[in-house]
């Protein structure tokens, strides 16, 4: 059970994350395997790609599996060949490495959506709290991290707010005392400071 605590944010500007530019262009109809559609495949893969100060993607690793190794492995490969990103940068507007997180939703009527703030697509971390605002059965908010080349969260920026702040700065917070990443390496085995995303949607475990 997670407890929020109201925080004051400072003005400090926020971290930039990365972007893809032709999102909608990374995927096609053809590009749903044939052999998981005849299977009747489908389900959410999650892809990140490791992007460099340039835009240059670097590497790119399923996060969540849709339960078919052949539409995760075109997710990834999509996302590389084809994506065309802009880097992220830091509070100061310099570019920097960051982690893009792609989420593609397979199904045979509609086969792919990579809209980050569409409801129908998964929250990345599910925490639950003591209360909720009144009449909200979840609350979600969109967050950037600054995390350093141990992995660990060292500043963090609300990308899409909850509407309420204290779970907009207790997400934050929360995240910085709890969330531990593996390094962010390149193809050379060097770890960077990235920026990271994460969408979180907080539920109560009080009875209604």
């Amino acid at each position: 059970m997670i407890w929020l605590a109201m925080l004051v944010l400072g003005q400090q500007a926020p971290l930039t994350p990365v972007t893809v530019r032709n999102e909608s262009e990374l995927l096609t109809s053809d590009d749903y395997v044939t052999r998981a559609a005849g299977l009747g495949k489908s389900g959410y893969t999650v892809v990140e790609v490791f992007v460099d100060a340039t835009g240059k993607p670097q590497t790119c690793g399923v996060a969540a599996t849709s339960g078919s190794r052949d539409l995760d492995l075109k997710a990834c490969a999509a996302a590389v060949l084809r994506g065309k990103y802009t880097p992220a940068a830091d509070e100061n507007g310099v570019a920097m490495y960051g982690i893009h997180r792609l989420r593609v939703r397979w199904v045979l009527e509609s086969f792919f959506d990579a809209a980050v703030g569409k409801p129908k697509s998964p929250a990345d971390l599910v925490l639950e709290v003591a209360k909720l605002p009144e009449g909200r059965g979840s609350v979600a908010v969109e967050l950037a991290y600054f995390v350093d080349e141990q992995g660990a969260v060292q500043r963090c920026s609300v990308l899409q707010t909850s509407g309420f702040q204290a779970f907009d700065t207790g997400a934050c917070s929360t995240m910085k005392k709890l969330q531990r990443y593996a390094p962010a390496k390149d193809k050379a085995d060097k770890a960077w400071p990235v920026v990271r995303t994460q969408r979180i949607e907080f539920t109560s475990g009080e009875k209604r």
